[in-house]
C-alpha cells in the first residue's frame, strides 16, 4: 500500500476524536462561542466576579483573537486548529486564565471606587 493513500485515513481519524470542526463566527460571551451555525457553551470558563469594565475589556479582546479562528471542539473544550494537528492548551484555559488576570488587576480597572 502507498504510503501516501494512508494520509487521508490518518486525518480522518484524527478529526473523527473531536465532536466538531469549525470557525469562530462570533464570541457571544466568555463561555459562548458561536462556530459555524452551532453554539457552544465552554465548559470551566466562569467570568462572574468581573466589574463592566473588565468585562467589556475581556470581550473586546477575545473577540479580536478568537474571531475567525479554525477550531475542534470536544464536549464543551475548544481547541485551535493548526495545521495537521491542534493546540492541547484549549481556548477555555485561555479565556478563564484571562479572566483570573482581571480579577488580580482590579484596581487598573476602577474609577477610584474600589
Amino acid at each position: 500500500m502507498n504510503a501516501l493513500a494512508l494520509i487521508p485515513v490518518i486525518l480522518l481519524l484524527h478529526a473523527s476524536y473531536f465532536d466538531m470542526q469549525g470557525t469562530i463566527m462570533n464570541v457571544i460571551s466568555p463561555s459562548s462561542l458561536l462556530i459555524g451555525n452551532n453554539t457552544v457553551n465552554l465548559a470551566d470558563v466562569d467570568a462572574s466576579g468581573l466589574n463592566s469594565r473588565q468585562y467589556s475589556y475581556l470581550m473586546d479582546d477575545i473577540r479580536s483573537r478568537l474571531q475567525d479562528k479554525d477550531v475542534f471542539v470536544k464536549g464543551g473544550y475548544v481547541y485551535f486548529k493548526l495545521t495537521g494537528s491542534y493546540n492541547s492548551y484549549s481556548i477555555n484555559e485561555m479565556i478563564q486564565k484571562d479572566i483570573s488576570d482581571l480579577k488580580e488587576m482590579r484596581r487598573s480597572f476602577c474609577d477610584g471606587f474600589c
